[in-house]
């Protein structure tokens, strides 16, 4: 007898509550599809108006317990996040702050530009650009480590330190290789220029001395993969020749601050943010987001691009099929990446930031269709 997994689906802010039924929708589609049987909890509110309306910004959810995330075997999440809510969001606000508790480390974000998508660099096409930002997850900037000094009710001095751990850097550079061998989230194995398997190690060395051990790790661990071309090049630097020349890039490897920036950049390369998918994954836990925020512009007229929400559930598919050994897990995983590009190469169903006037509901309804006549 089959082993039925359990799901749970998480809404969050503005635009989630368009793009998630999407993805609902498409996982009820997909188990017909490929077999496998799902038991899909919620969807339940998670996001900051929500905490910040019922009073729960340092406390859990009766319903979304702590030990629901963790005995769930993957979970999903709209964007969550309001401007207005900002500054009323303290340090351990539960949304926001799974990475670490789940030790997720792994923050893997494909940019691929697919059919029927104009990207902003001219001249580029299909299968031009295919690579991963893999951001490291659990350290750098975002871990909180600092203090401001206020006096008289002004703020005087605000500090962040960054942290890199010689196992934070082993782990996510040792991933990296890992997924430059197995093509794995990309549309073909190897850098679309060359064909080859090849690790770009992107950060501030010389400069940032947690940049140093970033960089000293990936060169003790280079020689363990032989068969993956080892590439080195500043942050900065990095985000010129990933414009300039993209189909150079297989997976790049960076640093937590690094890799939130470059994803976005990413985004816009390969079409629109509405594209971007994404997983954070660790080797117990997994949850998917999209890579873009909740678009309080675009919220609530129905206009959203569901496709980042779409392609970042398959990816936990993806994911959770290497953890339990289902093949049909990893097969669903290709089937909506395949179906997504056949609606996209079609043209017909386009939602706004593609220059098109579908809605969410039709855009999703059409990947459903597409994934069923596979």
């Amino acid at each position: 007898m089959s082993r039925r997994y359990k799901v749970l689906a998480l809404v969050g802010d503005g635009i989630a509550h368009e793009i998630v039924p999407e993805a609902l929708k498409l996982l009820e589609a997909v188990q017909e599809v490929y077999g496998f049987d799902l038991e899909v909890i919620g969807p339940y509110e998670f996001g900051a108006k929500y905490y910040a309306d019922h009073d729960m910004m340092e406390g859990w959810d009766p319903m979304v317990t702590r030990e629901l995330l963790f005995e769930a075997d993957c979970w999903f999440k709209g964007p969550v996040g309001l401007p207005e809510y900002l500054n009323r969001l303290p340090g351990p606000y539960l949304p926001i702050n799974q990475r670490l508790d789940m030790d997720v480390y792994a923050n893997i974000r494909p940019c691929r530009l697919r059919p029927g998508v104009d990207s902003v660099l001219v001249g580029r096409e299909q299968g031009d650009i295919d690579y991963l930002v893999l951001r490291e997850n659990t350290e750098h900037m975002y871990v909180r480590a600092g203090g401001q000094l206020s006096r008289g009710g002004e703020t005087e001095l605000a500090v962040d330190n960054y942290i890199q751990t010689r196992k934070g850097c082993e782990r996510i550079i040792r991933y990296g290789y890992e997924l430059a061998r197995s093509g794995d989230y990309k549309g073909r194995a190897g850098a679309p220029v060359d064909g080859k398997r090849r690790l770009t190690c992107a950060a501030k060395w010389g400069i940032c001395r947690g940049d140093n051990l970033f960089k000293e790790v990936c060169e003790e661990l280079e020689p363990r993969y032989p068969d993956v071309e080892t590439d080195y090049a500043w942050i900065d630097a990095w985000s010129y020749w990933a414009i300039m020349r993209p189909g150079y890039y297989d997976v790049a490897v960076m640093p937590n601050q690094y890799g939130d920036i470059m994803s976005d950049m990413s985004g816009a390369i390969q079409g629109s943010m509405g594209l971007a998918g994404s997983i954070n994954a660790g080797d117990r836990h997994c949850y998917a987001e999209p890579t873009h925020g909740s678009a309080p512009d675009i919220a609530g007229r129905g206009v959203a691009n569901p496709t980042s929400m779409i392609l970042s559930v398959g990816m936990m598919l993806n994911w959770l099929g290497d953890k339990r050994g289902d093949k049909r897990l990893k097969d669903a995983w290709r089937g909506i990446d395949a179906a997504v590009d056949r609606v996209l190469e079609a043209r017909r169903v386009r939602t706004p930031d593609l220059g098109g006037n579908s809605s969410t509901v039709e855009f999703g309804d059409a990947v459903v269709e597409a994934l069923a006549s596979t």
